[in-house]
Formats: structure tokens, C-alpha cells, sequence
């Protein structure tokens, strides 16, 4: 199997985990990224796959019975301890395939940040869809950031703007519509150039002729 994006072995250890956990409860970052939060969760229908979880932000605001996805052993027993839904991620095209998520459970999918570490993403995220539609997830939620933040990570590999949603066709793909597309908080694709945090977040519709099988 392979790495999705061959991700540095410092991701997956404890002290990158106490990390992530102690800036996810510092005031001030917690006030700005709920900013955000509450974007995305405008968005988001009924129980949701958070797919690369993280520090659990998100994860804790979802509707009831939604669930995270997480590569770290370490922020998955942490978030275990706070009594939120998490489960073993596989860092490896596999997990795409979304293995041991029950059909018919979960309404929405966010994938935020996670696509721009791909060498290409159009294929993972098309893998992810029909592993989406077989489930009967109704909508998909991507989030990528805008150039300026795209340029600020040394392991970002795949810079995704609107030409490039454009160009590799997913305006339509396995099986879903591409119904929503809007910058935040700079309401315009060049914002992205501006404000290292802006973001393109983009929402999937299920087609209505695609029915449920991947």
C-alpha cells in the first residue's frame, strides 16, 4: 500500500499531538478558528465523516453521531478521553476508500486541508467519492487553502484554485455536482493571495440519477 502523501513520522508522534492539542486550547486561536468552524459547519447536514480530524475542533461541534477520522494514535486517545467518536485512519491510498464505515450512517463528509498534500488529489479525492456515494453521503465538504497559504507549507504538493477544480473536471464527478463554491473570510479568490488563512471551500451534492452505489 502505498503513502498518500508520504507524511513525516513527526506527524504521527506524541509530541506533535500534545502540540496540536495545547494550541487547540489557547483563547485566542480558539475564538479565530471558530470563525471558521462555523463556516464550515453551515454547510455540513445531519451526522458527518470528519476525515483527518485533527485536534478535534470540528470533530466536537458535528451533530450527534458523526464521527473523525485520524492518523495519530496519540490525538485519537485523547479525543477518545473527551468522549468523541474517533477511529483509525489509514495514512495510504486505502483510506480513501473509506474500509469499515457502515452504509447508510452518515450524512455529510468535510475533508479540510488535507487534499493540497496530495501529489493528485483528483484521484484520491474521486476514490473518496465513490467511497462516499457507496455509503450514501449526501454531500461532501472540501476545504483547501488559498495561494498565500498554499505556499506557506513545505508539504503542500498540489496547489487547487478554481482553474484547476475547472480543469480536472470536478464540476461533476463520481457520481456528484459541484453546488457550492465560495472563498472565507475574503469572499474572493484573490483574497487567497492576500490573507494566508483564506480558504476555498467547496460543497458536492449527490446528482440526483447517481443513486447510491459507488
Amino acid at each position: 500500500m502505498n503513502d498518500i502523501s508520504t507524511p513525516d513520522a513527526a506527524g504521527f508522534d506524541a509530541d506533535y499531538a500534545s502540540e496540536q492539542m495545547r494550541r487547540s486550547r489557547h483563547p485566542l486561536r480558539r475564538a479565530i478558528k471558530g470563525f471558521y468552524l462555523r463556516s464550515v459547519l453551515s454547510l455540513v447536514k445531519g451526522p458527518t465523516i470528519d476525515y483527518g480530524c485533527g485536534a478535534g475542533q470540528l470533530l466536537a461541534l458535528l451533530p450527534p453521531r458523526s464521527v473523525g477520522l485520524e492518523v495519530n494514535p496519540h490525538l485519537i486517545a485523547a479525543h477518545q478521553r473527551a468522549g468523541l467518536a474517533v477511529r483509525q485512519w489509514q495514512a495510504n491510498d486505502e483510506g480513501f476508500d473509506l474500509p469499515g464505515i457502515e452504509a447508510g450512517r452518515f450524512n455529510s463528509l468535510v475533508i479540510s486541508h488535507v487534499l493540497e498534500h496530495l501529489p493528485d488529489p483528483t484521484a484520491s479525492f474521486t476514490r473518496l467519492l465513490h467511497a462516499s456515494r457507496r455509503i450514501g453521503v449526501e454531500r461532501v465538504i472540501a476545504i483547501v487553502p488559498g495561494a498565500k497559504g498554499y505556499a506557506s507549507d513545505a508539504t503542500h504538493r498540489t496547489f487547487i484554485d478554481s482553474k484547476f477544480v475547472s480543469s480536472k473536471g470536478w464540476d461533476q464527478l463520481a457520481g456528484y455536482d459541484l453546488s457550492r463554491r465560495r472563498y472565507f473570510p475574503v469572499p474572493w479568490e484573490g483574497g487567497g493571495s492576500i490573507y494566508i488563512y483564506n480558504e476555498m471551500q467547496l460543497a458536492f451534492d449527490l446528482a440526483p440519477s447517481a443513486g447510491g452505489q459507488g
